[in-house]
């Protein structure tokens, strides 16, 4: 999923007269190479930064990101999760697909919860608070357990939701991303100790 915004293009008419100029001849000549490289670079330019990995000490613990702070970011999935689960009606699946947004619902100190979905599953994603920096991985609730675990660190890797263990066959191994500009629009929020002088005694 890219996030866009909507590019304008100003310029004086002769800016314009010369581009127009430009592309027309290089058509009567058969070539429309230089068009394509404007073209691109126009929706290059279009396009925002996209999802990055969000991180424990930079992004959160730094800034000192409480729940309404984290539910103000839009959130994403770093790349395709699928768990199944085998009774005796068939198969039943639980998908998201890479670059999903989704917005925290819960937290914890080493831990984001966010919904996919409106009434969906909240799932969640926990982090190293030992690591510096840690990300966020994908994780599970255990049964007879309040701890969150990471899919790829149990032996059977599986997704506990509403009591069923389904078996997560691909994604086990996905964290949590962020968008950038959003986060940067939240930590502008914060107060900045501007400091003493001695003089201020």
């Amino acid at each position: 999923m890219t996030v866009q915004k909507r590019l304008t293009i100003s310029g004086t008419p002769e800016l314009v007269s010369a581009f127009v100029g430009s592309w027309t001849g290089s058509m009567r000549q058969g070539s429309n190479r230089g068009f394509l490289v404007v073209a691109i670079v126009f929706f290059l330019a279009s396009c925002s930064s996209p999802p990055i990995a969000f991180q424990n000490t930079s992004h959160r613990q730094t800034y000192s990101l409480s729940l309404g702070d984290l539910e103000k970011l839009q959130f994403y999935i770093s790349r395709d999760v699928v768990a199944q689960y085998q009774d005796a009606t068939g198969t039943k699946s639980l998908l998201l697909t890479r670059l999903t947004p989704g917005i925290a619902t819960g937290a914890g100190p080493n831990w984001i919860k966010v919904s996919f979905r409106e009434g969906g599953v909240d799932v969640p994603f926990i982090t190293d608070p030992n690591q510096y920096d840690g990300r966020y991985w994908i994780a599970t609730e255990v049964e007879g357990s309040k701890d969150f675990k990471r899919i790829n660190e149990l032996p059977d890797r599986f997704f506990l939701y509403k009591g069923i263990r389904y078996k997560v066959v691909s994604g086990a191994d996905a964290i949590l991303l962020f968008d950038v500009e959003g986060w940067e629009r939240v930590v502008e929020t914060r107060k900045v100790t501007e400091g003493r002088e001695v003089g201020d005694r």
